[in-house]
């Protein structure tokens, strides 16, 4: 069983990503946005569901990880309780974890996916200074790094050979 988390700002390709590595391995694709999604509907304000939407998102990967699935995290991962959260819960599981980030170089090309993808109602439109943020944070440990600009099957490919080569080291 593998915890696989993603980083990166939004419109980098994370959830494209996730979602076809998941269909690869076989995972469970876990979605921060869905999660938040269904809690904003409810009309809770949207400072109270980003934290629960990430309580709901650990207790769904642990609950999938019991049940013997490997899971995908599909969130921005700016703050660092989220990679150490992330990291926890698969040490409690036994279960390998790595990280990935999604990375698009090209602005424009972020800003033309925001615009035109068929969004949740908590993804945003356009883009923003994650790192601006109190508290954000670039991940400092070691990762993946996908440039999305590549087709989606090469980075798959490529996250699947990372993820291999830390179930062999952890296994060793």
């Amino acid at each position: 069983m593998m915890v696989i988390q993603f980083h990166g700002e939004p419109g980098s390709g994370k959830t494209t990503v996730a979602r076809a590595l998941a269909a690869r391995l076989p995972a469970i694709h876990l979605d921060k946005d869905v999660v938040m999604s269904a809690i904003v509907r409810t009309r809770i304000p949207r400072e109270v569901a980003g934290p629960a939407s990430y309580e709901a998102l650990w207790d769904l990967c642990r609950a999938m990880l019991e049940q013997g699935h490997s899971v995908i995290v599909d969130s921005p991962a700016y703050w660092p309780v989220i990679e150490q959260r992330g990291r926890g819960i698969a040490r409690e599981a036994r279960a390998g974890y790595v990280l990935i980030e999604t990375q698009c170089a090209d602005t424009a090309e972020i800003d033309r996916r925001l615009a035109t993808r068929e969004g949740l109602i908590t993804n945003p439109t356009a883009r923003q200074d994650w790192l601006a943020i109190p508290g954000t944070r670039e991940p400092h440990r070691t990762r993946l790094v996908l440039n999305t600009l590549r087709p989606v099957e090469e980075l798959v490919d490529e996250a699947i050979a990372y993820i291999e080569q830390a179930r062999k080291a952890a296994a060793s």
